[in-house]
């Protein structure tokens, strides 16, 4: 399972260059740097909106610690609110601009 995230998170960061820089972590306990335009805290709180629970942590990334029990249907779907936080994060900056 670790290496099914790992795999989910490098996809998501290489397909996100303008919102992430690298995926992190071994096993589950893995995270997402955002790029120093995107506070890590504000990005955890997209994620929230869009239902998916996560942690800021040093150095500007967000930490995912799911459960031991995670299969890749639960990989797919946070995968998926990724995309969708990205998407409305994004959406959000445009009408700021």
């Amino acid at each position: 399972a670790g290496e099914q995230f790992r795999t989910a998170l490098d996809g998501l960061a290489a397909a996100h260059p303008e919102t992430f820089v690298e995926a992190r972590g071994v096993g589950l306990m893995m995270g997402l740097k955002c790029v120093d335009a995107i506070p890590s805290r504000d990005f955890v709180a997209a994620l929230r909106d869009v239902g998916l629970l996560t942690v800021a942590a040093g150095d500007n990334v967000v930490r995912f610690a799911p459960p031991l029990i995670i299969d890749q249907s639960h990989i797919d779907e946070a995968a998926g609110m990724i995309e969708a936080a990205v998407g409305a994060w994004h959406g959000a900056e445009a009408q700021r601009a």
